[in-house]
C-alpha cells in the first residue's frame, strides 16, 4: 500500500499485494481461516480508528459505509478490502466445517458470507472504478479481478457454473494484462491469483458440459470462453456480468497507455512482451525490456559487415543482456516470497532473453573475424572458397605464400579498417592474422558453447524446448569443429610460407586435418542438420546465426578439398627440398638441429603406405616422408641383469636351501642361516633365507 503525496493525485493501492502478504502472514499458509479473520477484523477497526470512521462506541452501533464520494485515502480502500476478506475467510472456514458435518445450516451461513463478500467487492470495485479517477489504472483492475473472483466463488457455490465461469474467465484475463503490464513481483502476484482461479475453471467448464473440459488445461479453456462467449457474442457478456465494456474499455485503455509510455513506435506492440527467436515464442513481462529488444533488433537489421554498424548493434545488445539479467534477479526475489508456477516460468523467460542477447553478442564477434579473415584469405589468393582455382603466388609451386605476399607487415586488411580490432594486432603478417582471427572465432564460440549450456541447465524444460536449446548446443560444435579445420588448413600455409618454411610441420597439420578434424566435423555437421529448425519468420539474429554458425556439408566438402590439394604440393616440396639438401642430409643430426635448421632435416624416402594404399586414398597420402629413423644403423647395447633387484618377490619364495648347500658345497646348516654369522645372515636374508 502507497499513499499519494497530495489528494487529486490518483491512488495507488496494490490490492494483489496486499491480499496475498496478508495471507501469507497471518494464517492461511497453514491454511488457518480463523486466525486470518481475527487478524482482518483487528486490523479493520485500527483503520476504522485512524480514518476516523468508528462504528460507535463501545456501548452503541452506528453503521458507518465507506461510499465512493468519500473515498480520498488508500485506506478507505483498505477498509472495504477487509471487510470482503474477513467475510471470506468466514465462509472459507465454514465450508471446511461443512466438509465434516453437511450440516445445511452451516452451508446456508457458507452462502450468506459470501453474499456479504460480493457486496463489500462491488463496493471497492465502485470505489476505484477508472471512471471516477479516484484510483489509477491498475488499482481499479485489481478491484474489478477481485470483484469477479468473490462472485466466481458464490456462483460456483450455488451451483451456477455459467455464471462461475463468466466470473472467474474474466478476472482471470484482467490479471494476466496486469501480470504483462508489470514488474515481475506484479506478474507473479497476478499469477498467484490465477492459479487460486483454475480449480473453480476447470470444474465449472467440465459441469457446463464445455468441449474438451477433461483434457484442456484451465488457460486454454479460459481463452477459449473468452473468445468465443464474450469476445463473440458482446450482448450475452454484458447481460452475464454488468460493467462488461466498462471493464475491457479500462483495460484496452491501460494497455494502449503502457505502450505509449514506453515508446512513441506503434511497432513496439509486435515485440511487446514476447521474444521470437528460433521458430519459438517466449513471453516475459517487463516493457523495457521489449523496447530494447526492438532497438536491438532493429539496428542489426540495418548493420552490414562494417565494423562501426556492427560495434552499435553490439551496444544495444549488450544493454538487453544487462535489463534481462536485472530482470531475472527481480524475478528471482519475487519467486521467493510468490511461490507459482507462472513465476518460476518467467525466471526461465529472462534467462532465454539473457540467452538471446548473449548468442547475437558472440555471433556479432563471429561475424567480425570471419568477415576479416575471408578479406585476408582472398587477397592472398589461398581462400578455401577458391581452392578449385589455381592459387598459384609468386612461385611455381602452388598455394605457398612467398615473403611479398604472407611476409608484409603494417600493411595488413586489419589496419585498413581502423586499427586493432579483437586482438589483432596491425604488425602481425597477413598471413598470420587469419590464423589469429579464426583462433578468436574458435573461442568465441567455444565461449558460446559454455555460457549457453549453464543458462539451458537453469531454464525450465519447456522453455529450452521453446528456442531449442539442444539444438544450440549442436550446431555450435559442429561450427567450432568446423573452423577448427579452417584454421588448421590456413596455419599450414603459415608454416609452408617463405617467412617459415616449415614444410613438416604443414605437412603434419595437413594430415591431422584431414585425417581426425574433418570426420568429426562432418559427424557434428551431419547431426546438427538432422535437428535443423524450421524458421518462418526470417529475423536479423536468426539470419546472421545461419550465415555464421550453420554449417553444411558443403562447407566441409569446400574444406576437405582445398586440403586435398595442398597435401600433395607440400609432399613435393618437402622432396625437392630433400633431394637438393642431400649431401647436408647425410651427416647425423638430432631432431633439434633440423627443426631449428631447416638445412639439417632428413631424407625424404617414398611412402610405402601410398603404394599399398586404395585409389581412393593414395590421392590423400603423401609421396614421401622423413626417414626419422634409421635401424641399420643403430647399436643395440646389452644391459646385465642384477639378480638382487629382479624380482622384488624373491623373498616370499621358498627355496630348497638344503639343495642349495650341497651344491654350493656348504652344510645344511649353514645354507638355512641357522649358526651362521651376522653378516651372513643379512646376506642370506636378501637371497630370500628363512
Amino acid at each position: 500500500m502507497s499513499k499519494t503525496s497530495t489528494d487529486q493525485a490518483p491512488i495507488e493501492f496494490g490490492i494483489f499485494g496486499y491480499i496475498h502478504e496478508a495471507r501469507q502472514t497471518y494464517g492461511l499458509r497453514a491454511q488457518d481461516y480463523l486466525r486470518y479473520r481475527r487478524f482482518c477484523a483487528h486490523r479493520l477497526r485500527n483503520v476504522r480508528s485512524g480514518v476516523k470512521l468508528t462504528q460507535g462506541t463501545s456501548t452503541a452501533f452506528r453503521k458507518k459505509e465507506v461510499t465512493a464520494d468519500m473515498v480520498k485515502k488508500p485506506e478507505h480502500l483498505e477498509i472495504l478490502l477487509l471487510q470482503a476478506e474477513r467475510a471470506w475467510a468466514f465462509a472459507m472456514d465454514l465450508r471446511e466445517l461443512y466438509s465434516r458435518t453437511e450440516e445445511p445450516r452451516q452451508r446456508y451461513h457458507l452462502i450468506r458470507r459470501l453474499r456479504a463478500a460480493c457486496k463489500a467487492g462491488e463496493q471497492l470495485a465502485a470505489a476505484a472504478a477508472a471512471s471516477s479517477g479516484t484510483c489509477d489504472g491498475r488499482t481499479s483492475l485489481e478491484a474489478q479481478a477481485y470483484k469477479l473472483q468473490m462472485q466466481s466463488q458464490l456462483f460456483f457455490e450455488l451451483g451456477e457454473w455459467t455464471s462461475a465461469l463468466d466470473c472467474a474467465v474474466l478476472s482471470r484475463v484482467i490479471s494476466e494484462q496486469l501480470a504483462l503490464l508489470g514488474s515481475s513481483r506484479h506478474y507473479a502476484l497476478a499469477h498467484a491469483m490465477i492459479e487460486a482461479l483454475d480449480p473453480i475453471v476447470r470444474l465449472a467448464a467440465y459441469r457446463a458440459r464445455m468441449a474438451g473440459a477433461q483434457q484442456s488445461q484451465p488457460a486454454e479453456l479460459a481463452a477459449q470462453w473468452y473468445s468465443t462467449k464474450m469476445l463473440g457474442d458482446v450482448t450475452r457478456a454484458e447481460q452475464a456480468i454488468p460493467g462488461y465494456s466498462d471493464i475491457t474499455a479500462a483495460l484496452d485503455a491501460l494497455v494502449a497507455s503502457a505502450n505509449s509510455s514506453a515508446s512513441g513506435d506503434a511497432q513496439v506492440l509486435a515485440y511487446a512482451n514476447s521474444l521470437k527467436w528460433r521458430g519459438g515464442v517466449v513471453s516475459y513481462a517487463s516493457q523495457e525490456l521489449a523496447v530494447l529488444i526492438k532497438d536491438a533488433q532493429g539496428a542489426l537489421q540495418t548493420a552490414t559487415e562494417g565494423d562501426d554498424a556492427l560495434d552499435v548493434a553490439a551496444t544495444a545488445f549488450k544493454r538487453v543482456k544487462k535489463a534481462a539479467h536485472r530482470c531475472h534477479s527481480e524475478a528471482i526475489a519475487a519467486s521467493a516470497k510468490i511461490h507459482s508456477t507462472a513465476s518460476e516460468a518467467l525466471e526461465s523467460a529472462y534467462l532465454a532473453v539473457q540467452l538471446y542477447s548473449t548468442c547475437a553478442l558472440h555471433l556479432i564477434a563471429i561475424a567480425k573475424g570471419v568477415g576479416q579473415a575471408k578479406d585476408i584469405a582472398a587477397k592472398l589468393g589461398i581462400a578455401i572458397e577458391a581452392a578449385d582455382k589455381p592459387p598459384l603466388i609468386g612461385r611455381s609451386h602452388a598455394w605457398i605464400l612467398d615473403s611479398a605476399a604472407g611476409g608484409k607487415r603494417g600493411s595488413s586488411a586489419v589496419s585498413k579498417r581502423g586499427g586493432q580490432r579483437g586482438g589483432v594486432t596491425d604488425n602481425l603478417a597477413e598471413s598470420t592474422q587469419v590464423v589469429v582471427l579464426y583462433d578468436m572465432v574458435r573461442k568465441n564460440l567455444s565461449s558460446l558453447k559454455t555460457s549457453a549450456a549453464a543458462m539451458l541447465e537453469r531454464m525450465m524444460p519447456a522453455t529450452s524446448r521453446a528456442v531449442h536449446g539442444h539444438q544450440i548446443i549442436e550446431e555450435v560444435a559442429a561450427a567450432e569443429a568446423y573452423y577448427g579445420c579452417v584454421r588448421g588448413y590456413y596455419s599450414a600455409a603459415l608454416h609452408a610460407s617463405a617467412a617459415h618454411g616449415k614444410l613438416l610441420d604443414a605437412l603434419a597439420l595437413l594430415d591431422s586435418t584431414l585425417s581426425e578434424d574433418i570426420p568429426h566435423a562432418l559427424a557434428l555437421a551431419t547431426a546438427a542438420s538432422s535437428h535443423a529448425v524450421s524458421q518462418s519468420d526470417s529475423l536479423p539474429v536468426d539470419d546472421l546465426w545461419c550465415r555464421a554458425v550453420m554449417v553444411t556439408n558443403s562447407d566441409i566438402d569446400s574444406a576437405e578439398h582445398a586440403i586435398k590439394r595442398a597435401i600433395p604440393i607440400v609432399s613435393r616440396l618437402c622432396a625437392i627440398t630433400a633431394s637438393a639438401d642431400s649431401p647436408a642430409a647425410q651427416r647425423k643430426s638430432g631432431p633439434s638441429d633440423w627443426v631449428s635448421d631447416p638445412t639439417g632435416r632428413p631424407v625424404m624416402v617414398a611412402n610405402e603406405l601410398a603404394a599399398s594404399a586404395s585409389k581412393s586414398l593414395a590421392g590423400s597420402l603423401p609421396q614421401y616422408v622423413p626417414k626419422l629413423v634409421d635401424l641399420t644403423a643403430t647399436e643395440f647395447v646389452p644391459v646385465p641383469i642384477k639378480p638382487l633387484f629382479y624380482d622384488l618377490a624373491a623373498s616370499s619364495i621358498d627355496f630348497d636351501m638344503e639343495l642349495i648347500g650341497r651344491r654350493s658345497g656348504k652344510s645344511s646348516t649353514a645354507a638355512a642361516g641357522g649358526s651362521s654369522s651376522k653378516l651372513g645372515s643379512i646376506i642370506g636374508s636378501l637371497w630370500g633365507s628363512r
